[in-house]
């Protein structure tokens, strides 16, 4: 019997889809309090223009780091400002209302470590968007004139 080489790949790309498949479903469940919205959003292009500039950060700017347990890192996530090393080392049970004592600034970045597990950094960006998301927290959007410049 002869093989062909041109159909290998296929044979390779259903086992790793298969393989890709369980791993997913072997992803645990976040707790019933926090959950995830995913969203899509389509962006428009911004022409070139003398007259743009960078926007000014008018609050603090904070980082939701999430890393791997272990000796140095023994809880999962620290929250710091941008730029500075030192910040509070956080668990589960007490990332949110560390949130909401910052939730008058802008949203945190989340900012995972290679070795970070996967479902600490879904929990967190579930807990930043439960908290920017309760009521009380609102987005101002300016909207710009049909010419586009101001």
């Amino acid at each position: 019997m002869k093989q062909r080489p041109k159909r290998t790949w296929l044979f390779a790309f259903c086992d790793l889809a298969f393989l890709l498949l369980i791993s997913l479903s072997l992803i645990p469940t976040s707790p019933a309090d926090i959950s995830l919205r995913l969203a899509e959003m389509e962006l428009p292009e911004v022409p070139d223009s003398s007259n743009l500039k960078p926007a000014k950060t008018t609050g603090e700017a904070w980082e939701l780091r999430v890393f791997a347990v272990s000796e140095r890192h023994p809880k999962p996530y620290r929250l710091n400002r941008r730029g500075s090393e030192e910040g509070i080392a956080l668990d589960q049970a007490n990332l949110i209302p560390a949130l909401r004592q910052i939730g008058t600034s802008e949203r945190p970045q989340l900012l995972p470590e290679k070795a970070s597990l996967s479902q600490d950094f879904l929990f967190a960006a579930a807990a930043v968007a439960r908290v920017w998301s309760e009521p009380g927290q609102r987005a101002l959007v300016r909207p710009l004139p049909p010419g586009g410049d101001e």
